[in-house]
């Protein structure tokens, strides 16, 4: 029994510090203040920033889909530059004959 409660309670001390790391980087909060956390503070936080990266990801996603179907909608940009010029009419000035007085 004793076994079991000490392996529920164990903490992975690595996981622990790159965590403590990415929070201090990410949300500017100083190591010392996530040492005076108490843990279920912390998992709580780690919930919600998870939670967060995840809603940010999938507003991610839905942005690069509209991307991507408007790039899709509108035209080749290079063909309506070469189209561009053929559809034009002849802009030159029209030739005419300038009578000579004598």
């Amino acid at each position: 029994m004793e076994q079991a409660l000490y392996s529920m309670l164990r903490v992975n001390l690595r996981n622990l510090v790159k965590n403590k790391l990415w929070i201090s980087k990410e949300w500017h909060i100083p190591p010392s203040e996530i040492d005076q956390m108490v843990y279920y503070e912390y998992e709580w936080m780690l919930d919600e920033i998870n939670e967060h990266n995840k809603e940010q990801e999938k507003r991610s996603k839905e942005e690069q889909k509209q991307y991507d179907s408007m790039k899709q909608s509108m035209p080749n940009m290079n063909n309506m530059t070469k189209n561009f010029g053929k559809n034009m009419p002849n802009m030159t000035l029209p030739k005419i004959s300038i009578p000579k007085f004598s």
